[in-house]
């Protein structure tokens, strides 16, 4: 290490790598409480003081200015640092082939122009009256957005009326800087290694985090994409967007439940049943309007087809053997598909036995409530139905309600086991991008959690053919799960936010005692002990929440009401946790989806077909009424089945063939954007 250290020191200095010039630490004599720094390194304490001041030397070399100091709660190392000049980050901006938008100084005023000639047309009605129409309707998007160019440092006056580099630097966002200078860290190689990735596996280097700045600004979901980057931004977009489109579903819900508050409750009426097939056709709708507005954001956050965007993702942690590729004549690591497939058997087989754990726990919960009344069943279980009747042990009141919170509370512990088994052995997986590391993820959790979440209820609708209990469960199961959220997700934010003050008033009692630091430095310090955001979980229940909305329509009406309700609550809470810097704050990446999330929405979307098609031809046939008691007509039954899955699973894909997945305003500015392009080559 201690070599390796010594000849990067030697090898790699500013005037051989860069083109401007290294200033002279006199230079950089600047109090470290004036300096903004972006990033802080921490170091086990197992580095050495040489160690260290070798990783200085490398960084300083580079254009890095730092401060060290220790973390006395853990005895960790810290070490402060930030890029303190902006040519720097403007030449690895173009790198990265950042796109941002071109000075038109000579259209500014487009649409405007469009709208005057327009009206001369008009006077002088030369050209068909249509004309005149689209142009006076030019949206001022395409105007705005198509001048998207790729960021180039010898043309930066054309992205900045400054030419000043501290000015120009200002056409990034903060989010985009902290991306640019954890991209250019990595730059900086040792081997085969970059610097970060090598210190990392010599267990020196434990983490480096992003700091927050002084004063945030949230009040939009632009800010948030200007702070936080997209990956958080999309998430806030995406529930805005679901609250807008959640309204109409409510609205009819409500509608339903008023004509059906007395019917309803013991079977599935007529108009239950239309209020199904609603749901199933704005679940369509739903995902076809989020495509099309993913596409718009891709635009306007300028992140469309950056192909680059995706090196700048790759795992760290991903391990292969050299490979050559004999199309480009290239060496690049590969890893067998057959060594991943075998894990993901071993992933399999780890998620089987907790489920069955799961499921016996709930067997015999039902037992107990009385839900499997058939003794021949298999999963009628004697003794624990004897506890809940009339003189056994828990012939209680209120024992049902308590089973049902148990269940509530064996659903989310079962689920916390299984992320932890589960992140272990993505892990095992070894990806070669985050991406795929997160897309794998989010698969085997969603599979995980719907059968873990749902298939007890499928149990009762369709083995029992139980629609009160079916009703009554859902109502218990969602409200007291959307309450455990809401206490988990607003209150709890309040107690860290005081909790954070103790805390930083406790470093500066600590910190100062030692040594004379800056009260800045102080509060830097106290954030690396907040929890690091993740909004996987947020993703996964919101996804959920939606499965208990599109998959049990007929029976649970109400769940798209409630849902709008509750979700207001969960974004002020998100944004008030986000604003108050509640959490560390997270390594900004270019996004403008919700990724592999569509997927399982749309996985959703179709499971509802079937489950509501089932509910709807079941009613129909009053097999809820008579299956226990007289038999059913199961042929007919079938074919209605049939006809009502094959006539939704048609229209859905009518649908969504029909309607572009791309708005007409995004498709004009790619093709003038692809045509601008095509004319500079040429």
């Amino acid at each position: 290490m201690k070599q390796v250290l010594h000849q990067l020191a030697r090898q790699h200095t500013i005037t051989n790598n860069k083109s401007f010039s290294l200033p002279t630490k006199q230079s950089l004599e600047q109090s470290y409480q004036d300096v903004k720094f972006q990033f802080v390194m921490q170091f086990s304490k197992n580095t050495t003081q040489e160690q260290l001041e070798q990783i200085v030397n490398i960084l300083f070399n580079h254009g890095f200015q730092s401060y060290k100091t220790r973390n006395l709660q853990n005895d960790k190392i810290l070490l402060f640092i930030c890029i303190w000049d902006p040519k720097i980050i403007l030449e690895q901006a173009e790198q990265m082939q950042l796109y941002k938008l071109v000075i038109d100084r000579s259209h500014t005023q487009m649409h405007e122009v469009y709208r005057k000639i327009a009206e001369k047309i008009n006077v002088k009605k030369v050209l068909d009256e249509r004309l005149i129409i689209t142009l006076n309707q030019i949206d001022k998007r395409i105007v705005e957005f198509e001048n998207y160019q790729k960021f180039k440092y010898d043309l930066k006056s054309d992205f900045c009326l400054h030419n000043d580099d501290a000015e120009v630097i200002k056409i990034f966002s903060p989010s985009e800087t902290l991306l640019i200078i954890y991209n250019y860290l990595h730059t900086i190689k040792i081997g085969d290694l970059d610097m970060i990735h090598f210190l990392k596996t010599e267990e020196y280097l434990l983490q480096v985090t992003p700091i927050h700045d002084e004063i945030v600004s949230l009040n939009t979901v632009s800010d948030i994409e200007r702070y936080f980057g997209g990956n958080l931004a999309v998430y806030f977009e995406f529930m805005n967007f679901y609250q807008s489109m959640l309204k109409y579903l409510a609205v009819a819900a409500i509608i339903t439940l008023v004509i059906d508050h007395q019917s309803s409750l013991f079977k599935i009426t007529n108009v239950a049943s239309f209020y199904a097939v609603l749901t199933m056709v704005w679940s369509t709708f739903f995902i076809i309007a989020w495509r099309r507005k993913e596409n718009e954001l891709s635009i306007e956050w300028g992140v469309f087809g950056q192909q680059h965007i995706k090196r700048l993702d790759l795992n760290p942690e991903y391990k292969g053997t050299p490979k050559m590729n004999y199309i480009t004549g290239l060496v690049k690591n590969s890893y067998p598909t057959s060594s991943r497939i075998f894990y993901y058997m071993i992933s399999l087989f780890e998620a089987i036995p907790i489920l069955i754990i799961a499921g016996l726990i709930k067997i015999v919960v039902f037992n107990i409530n009385g839900l499997i009344r058939n003794e021949d069943s298999i999963f009628y279980i004697r003794v624990a139905a004897k506890l809940n009747q009339e003189g056994g042990l828990l012939y209680y009141k209120y024992t049902t309600n308590i089973l049902d919170i148990f269940t509530i509370l064996l659903i989310f512990y079962i689920n916390t086991l299984y992320t932890k088994v589960c992140i272990n052995s993505t892990k095992r997986e070894n990806h070669r991008t985050n991406l795929r590391f997160y897309n794998s993820l989010i698969l085997k959790r969603f599979i995980f959690e719907l059968i873990n979440r749902f298939f007890h209820l499928f149990y009762i609708a369709f083995v029992e053919f139980d629609i009160p209990t079916l009703r009554s469960l859902l109502i218990k199961l969602f409200v007291m799960d959307q309450i455990r959220r809401v206490l988990l997700e607003s209150l709890l934010p309040m107690l860290m936010k005081q909790q954070y003050e103790k805390q930083k008033e406790q470093y500066r009692l600590n910190l100062q005692k030692k040594e004379d630091i800056n009260e800045k430095i102080v509060d830097r310090i106290a954030e690396l002990e907040l929890w690091e955001y993740d909004d996987f979980d947020d993703y996964i229940e919101v996804i959920f929440q939606y499965g208990y909305i599109v998959l049990f329509a007929a029976i649970f009406p109400l769940a798209a009401a409630l849902t709008y309700i509750f979700n207001f609550i969960e974004i002020w809470s998100d944004k008030f946790k986000l604003a108050n810097k509640l959490y560390q704050r997270n390594l900004p990446k270019k996004a403008h989806s919700i990724g592999e999330w569509r997927t399982v929405l749309m996985t959703l979307s179709v499971l509802s077909i079937y489950t509501n098609t089932a509910f709807i031809a079941f009613a129909y046939f009053n097999v809820f009424d008579t299956c226990q008691k007289t038999g059913c007509d199961w042929e007919n039954i079938l074919i209605l089945l049939f006809i009502i899955e094959h006539f939704s699973l048609g229209l859905k894909y009518i649908v969504q063939q029909t309607i572009n997945s791309k708005p007409k305003w995004v498709r004009i500015v790619m093709r003038r954007m692809k045509r601008k392009r095509r004319n500079f080559h040429n």
